[in-house]
């Protein structure tokens, strides 16, 4: 989830107003918010027409996220790592993956960057990353030998968030797309 300040003229969507909508839920459920400052919250994200808006009704109620919020790395050796739902992105990830998977969903997380680098390392193993429409994606700088790098994402839009990704795959991918969508015949298809 990217509650950044985006330009005044950005107009808000359902999910943008649901994933707000969120953070003010979780603030009440910490006891950050009374009753009756949930409830004035809760108006003014259903009734906002932009983006900007949005940010001025959750600014003071980001999550403060556990330990140094600018880097975190994720080691999966012969077993499996998942970022998903709504978590705090840091600036700086180091996913290392050996004999395993990790998989970074950033759809539903709080994105406070402009550009997120991931650090990739790919050893008979995969890296999955599930990101939000208009984002754009390097991944020019990831050194393979008998591997994939796929970017699979749809075209960037301007004030997107920009993916960042550098590494190395040995033996392994890394898949850079979107959340696949579901089909009434499947309904538990997953992202």
């Amino acid at each position: 989830m990217s509650l950044e300040q985006p330009p005044p003229g950005h107009r808000a969507s359902d999910n943008d107003r649901e994933r707000a909508a969120a953070v003010v839920q979780e603030a009440h459920s910490d006891g950050r918010l009374d009753f009756e400052e949930f409830d004035e919250r809760l108006t003014q994200i259903y009734t906002a027409k932009t983006q900007l808006e949005l940010r001025n009704a959750t600014a003071d109620l980001v999550p403060v996220a556990h330990g140094n919020s600018a880097a975190l790395t994720l080691r999966a050796k012969h077993s499996a790592q998942k970022r998903e739902g709504a978590w705090t992105v840091p600036e700086q990830l180091t996913a290392i993956a050996e004999h395993s998977q990790v998989k970074l969903d950033f759809t539903d997380a709080l994105v406070q960057w402009s550009v997120i680098h991931v650090d990739a390392h790919a050893k008979h193993s995969s890296v999955v990353m599930v990101i939000p429409e208009g984002w754009s994606v390097d991944i020019d700088q990831v050194d393979m030998v008998h591997s994939t790098a796929k970017n699979k994402a749809g075209p960037p839009k301007a004030g997107g968030v920009r993916l960042r990704v550098t590494g190395q795959a040995r033996h392994g991918s890394i898949v850079i797309r979107h959340p696949r969508k579901r089909h009434w015949w499947w309904p538990w298809y997953r992202k």
